[in-house]
């Protein structure tokens, strides 16, 4: 479904990506991971169509993101860390009826996905409430919802644990799980690990490369309960 193909990128000569080639299959979870530099968002603004790579391309269901970007923002939702993605003075309803309507869904199918997606993400009854009044954790799903209006195939999704309580944080990766559960391809920057499917894929990057790419099933069974010691273990190893 998503081909990475030889993808580098610097900035001011400085290598952020360096010939990252990979391949992401429908239905797929991966959590993206790495220390802080080691080009994680700029995969990602690449892979949405953000950024244009110096080389190498992305191919999203045989279009390819350079080219065809018009085409393949109709296939995908897209949350960033930023919350000012949001209108704040207007209501959860407003927002998603704006957004919908940048996505050209058309306003019957519109009314009735604004509602199944405030009930599903427990916002139901704050739909008419600014979202300058609502918690961090309920902007984090109503920017869920904003990316889901459209029934994207694809969800890309930037740090969006950042920030948010053990409580909200929980109840943000067990819709995730369903999400994907129910077919949707997602691809995620995290530096949480834990609550996560076992099926899922963590790709970790370092010094602009692939270092490993590892199922949570894997992690979990060598950990002996404690994921993140294991995963240090494998970074300080350098493990493949």
């Amino acid at each position: 479904m998503i081909k990475v193909n030889e993808v580098s990128k610097s900035f001011d000569n400085s290598k952020v990506l360096d010939g990252i080639s990979y391949e992401i299959k429908d239905g797929d979870f991966v959590l993206i991971t790495g220390e802080n530099g080691a080009g994680k968002s700029t995969l990602l603004k690449i892979l949405i169509g953000l950024l244009i790579p110096d080389s190498g391309d992305v191919q999203i269901d045989n279009f390819n993101v350079k080219k065809d970007w018009k085409k393949i923002s109709k296939e995908i939702g897209v949350v960033m860390s930023n919350e000012r993605s949001l209108y704040w003075k207007l209501s959860g309803r407003e927002n998603l009826d704006i957004f919908g309507g940048i996505y050209g869904v058309k306003r019957n199918k519109k009314k009735e996905k604004i509602i199944e997606l405030l009930r599903y993400f427990n916002l139901i009854d704050h739909i008419d409430k600014p979202v300058e009044n609502y918690s961090t954790g309920m902007r984090k799903k109503l920017m869920l919802c904003k990316a889901l209006i459209h029934e994207p195939k694809t969800l890309f999704i930037d740090e969006a644990l950042n920030g948010l309580d053990p409580k909200a944080t929980e109840e943000m990766i067990f819709y995730l799980n369903k999400l994907n559960e129910n077919g949707l391809t997602i691809i995620m920057i995290s530096h949480i690990l834990h609550g996560f499917n076992d099926d899922i894929k963590i790709m970790h990057l370092k010094d602009g490369k692939i270092d490993f790419i590892k199922r949570m099933k894997e992690i979990k069974n060598n950990s002996n309960g404690d994921i993140y010691s294991y995963y240090s273990n494998i970074l300080s190893e350098g493990e493949k």
